[in-house]
């Protein structure tokens, strides 16, 4: 489930360093939920000095994270899950506007929540982490047609539609008064992030990628370093690195090349430097210390 969802509830901790939180981007929605702590949170260019009962929509592509007060406990709640993964699940229930404040709101922050959708959403983010950290045991008890797996999976993925449910109705009157031409914005750079998705694998040209979506080069990159804060280099940079934390995570026997390659990188020094530059710490670093936190849960 790890590359569909994610998430953590009320995470704690006591001594954060400015150093242990560094800016990242990734190709899932997010949403998150601060609780308490003296924080600043960056997206793009922007910085919010976050307050107790913070709600936060991300698309996840703009460059964000959060910048915690040493020795003051930061406790938080987070929920990423991916666009492909959950898009068939709503269109099933003929809902898929419940993605719209993660395409058209722009990383919205929402302050003053109303104490019953406060409670509400709480308690799903309390049921989604209970259920998340619960998975069906297929080793010691096989499941050979996937029978649990998918009651699992499908319990999970209606606890979320749930949560955007609740999410949309605190989101209509925002998205109600949303400039016709800002949808538009977002629609090219939902286009030009779609295909770094789709063809980071491979040696990508920003001149082909403009003649591919059919925009000029100039527009496409302006409009996207606006919209997101990075250019679209450094964006396909970080889809890269976390493509690669991602096999690393979940399969510890594929060599460091074999990641390298699969993640689009040309060469093994190429992908060493750019992923110490975005994690601080090198891919062999990265994987064991994933192993000793993966160990330290079972």
């Amino acid at each position: 489930m790890k590359d569909k969802l994610r998430v953590s509830y009320r995470q704690s901790d006591e001594n954060g360093s400015y150093k242990s939180f560094v800016s990242h981007s990734h190709d899932t929605f997010e949403i998150y939920f601060f609780h308490s702590g003296d924080c600043k949170y960056h997206i793009g260019d922007r910085i919010h000095q976050l307050l107790p009962n913070d709600l936060i929509l991300m698309n996840g592509l703009t460059l964000h994270g959060a910048t915690p007060s040493p020795h003051v406990p930061y406790i938080r709640s987070v929920l990423q899950f991916s666009q492909p993964w959950i898009m068939p699940i709503l269109e099933a229930h003929q809902v898929p506007e419940l993605l719209s404040p993660f395409n058209h709101l722009n990383n919205f922050l929402f302050r003053e929540i109303p104490n019953g959708v406060l409670q509400e959403i709480d308690q799903l983010f309390s049921d989604i982490t209970t259920l998340y950290t619960s998975p069906p045991n297929v080793v010691s008890q096989p499941d050979e047609e996937g029978i649990r797996e998918r009651l699992y999976e499908g319990r999970l993925s209606t606890l979320l539609v749930q949560l955007l449910f609740t999410i949309h109705s605190l989101s209509h009157a925002k998205l109600e008064m949303l400039p016709p031409q800002e949808s538009e914005r977002h629609k090219h750079v939902d286009a030009a992030a779609a295909w770094v998705q789709n063809y980071f694998q491979r040696p990508i040209s920003l001149n082909d990628m403009a003649s591919s979506l059919n925009i000029s080069k100039y527009h496409m990159c302006r409009t996207f370093k606006e919209v997101t804060g990075m250019t679209i280099m450094k964006y396909l940079m970080s889809v890269r690195v976390n493509r690669a934390k991602y096999l690393l995570e979940m399969d510890p026997s594929k060599s460091i090349l074999d990641v390298t390659l699969e993640s689009g990188f040309e060469n093994a020094s190429h992908f060493s430097r750019a992923f110490r530059q975005h994690a601080n710490m090198t891919p062999s670093q990265y994987r064991k210390r994933w192993q000793r936190q993966d160990m330290m849960k079972s």
